[in-house]
């Protein structure tokens, strides 16, 4: 589209507004698009375009949500306490938690620290 049609459109379209005979012209959806392809606002486009406010589209209104509380990390425990002594955990796990070391004699439980 041309400068110059885009200018003889605008004028119809103001005229449109400016005359009360003319108000209830509406625009094509073509004429949409090319306002829009020249780089027109949507809610210009419609005032242009002589669409009451209050049919104008509008964003819906969402309710808003709280947001769920941000859990906080738990340090993670790098050394298995036991009876037998600590050995380090290949595996990370929340401090307190239950864990064993491994030794040639078996299994020793013990806690995560």
């Amino acid at each position: 589209m041309k400068h110059r049609d885009l200018l003889v459109l605008l004028m119809t379209f103001v005229g449109g507004v400016l005359l009360p005979g003319m108000a209830d012209a509406y625009c094509t959806t073509r004429e949409r698009i090319q306002l829009r392809n020249e780089g027109v606002a949507p809610l210009e486009i419609d005032r242009l375009c002589g669409v009451p406010p209050q049919q104008q589209q509008a964003l819906p209104q969402l309710p808003l949500r709280p947001m769920p509380p941000m859990q906080q990390r738990r340090p993670m425990a790098t050394v298995c306490a036991t009876n037998a002594g600590p050995c380090p955990m290949t595996v990370g796990m929340p401090i307190g938690a239950a864990c064993a070391c491994y030794t040639p004699w078996g299994a020793v439980p013990g806690v995560a620290r």
